[in-house]
């Protein structure tokens, strides 16, 4: 290995383990949230160690533009940073948070052909003539003729011995997936906990993609009643009322015909306070019922509310806690997202 290409190793495992011992950090980190679209993530490295020469002293290390009140900055006193791409910055963020490995459930997946050139064909473009299997034919023809001299072996193809590289269709499945995300936004939701919503929903759909690069996302907003947003007014979303759960899960179950199961790895993910009027949990915990044995995973998260949590959680954990494609959580703060989140992607 030549110095350059160590060196490069080694300060890519710096930019690793800094991603990993900063991950819950960086998992509330609100200004990573504009980067991801551009594929990149730039991570600052305050404690970049870098070699640091003065005449006449022996050769030692410190801080990247050490000097006084600039220890851990770079030229110009700015923090040093590093690019990743998406899928590596993902990877080791979900080693590090121990966010489990998402798996297609059933089937799926939709069959695409991919074209490679495996076949032989008699006619083609001259830039995929196959020079082998041309002269082989060349030969052949020589041979039959008793053209061919051994003692001058010399071939000149003729039109009928040229042969091409030619495309074969392959069957290639593709896993694809749809995430439906609802969330309440009646009076009792504060701006605190739409944050908290906005992150976790954030980082579901990073890992989701990460898994299943077909992805469509569909956002409902719900109070009493449910309706279905554009992303943008998801996270904008101010409005009040009254709850019933019910309706975001009415709404989803309508959505979900479009996405049949067979084609598509179906994820709900539902966040609330919790603060359901009392009269439409049964009808909320039935439509449920239906949901789950056609999706991968449904997530619920009960935020904590101004007037302390709700009874939601303890009732459909108490009536459908046993079944494998349901994940509920409670977070009451930042504290609680990295458990959440793994939590919530099914761990």
């Amino acid at each position: 290995m030549r110095p350059i290409e160590r060196d490069l190793l080694r300060f890519k495992e710096i930019v690793w383990g800094e991603v990993k011992k900063r991950a819950r950090e960086f998992l509330t980190r609100e200004e990573l949230f504009g980067q991801v679209e551009g594929g990149v993530v730039s991570i600052p490295l305050p404690q970049l160690e870098v070699p640091k020469i003065v005449y006449g002293e022996p050769l030692g290390e410190g801080p990247l533009g050490a000097g006084p009140g600039a220890e851990g900055l770079g030229p110009g006193g700015h923090i040093p940073v590093a690019e990743l791409e998406l899928e590596e910055f993902l990877d080791l963020m979900g080693e590090a948070l121990r966010l489990p490995r998402l798996r297609p459930k059933g089937e799926g997946e939709v069959t695409e052909e991919a074209f490679r050139h495996t076949t032989i064909a008699r006619k083609g473009p001259r830039g995929l003539r196959h020079v082998r299997r041309t002269l082989k034919e060349s030969l052949k023809r020589s041979l039959l003729s008793g053209e061919y001299r051994e003692e001058e072996p010399r071939l000149v193809p003729e039109r009928e011995d040229l042969r091409y590289k030619a495309p074969k269709a392959k069957p290639r499945p593709h896993a694809q997936a749809v995430v439906l995300f609802a969330l309440d936004v009646s009076g009792s939701m504060r701006e605190e906990e739409l944050r908290l919503v906005k992150t976790l929903s954030f980082w579901i759909t990073l890992w989701i993609r990460r898994h299943f690069p077909r992805l469509e996302r569909r956002y409902l907003l719900h109070d009493a009643e449910a309706w279905e947003v554009s992303e943008e007014e998801f996270f904008r979303a101010r409005e009040g009322g009254g709850t019933r759960l019910s309706s975001a899960l009415l709404l989803a179950e309508e959505i979900l015909k479009a996405y049949p199961e067979a084609f598509y790895n179906r994820y709900l993910y539902h966040f609330s306070d919790g603060e359901n009027w009392q009269g439409d949990t049964p009808l909320a915990l039935e439509v449920l019922g239906r949901l789950l044995p056609g999706l991968a995973l449904y997530g619920y998260a009960q935020v904590q509310g101004p007037y302390g949590q709700g009874r939601f959680l303890s009732e459909l954990e108490e009536a459908l806690g046993e079944r494998e494609e349901l994940r509920a959580v409670e977070v009451r703060g930042r504290e609680d997202l990295p458990p959440a989140l793994r939590r919530l992607l099914g761990g």
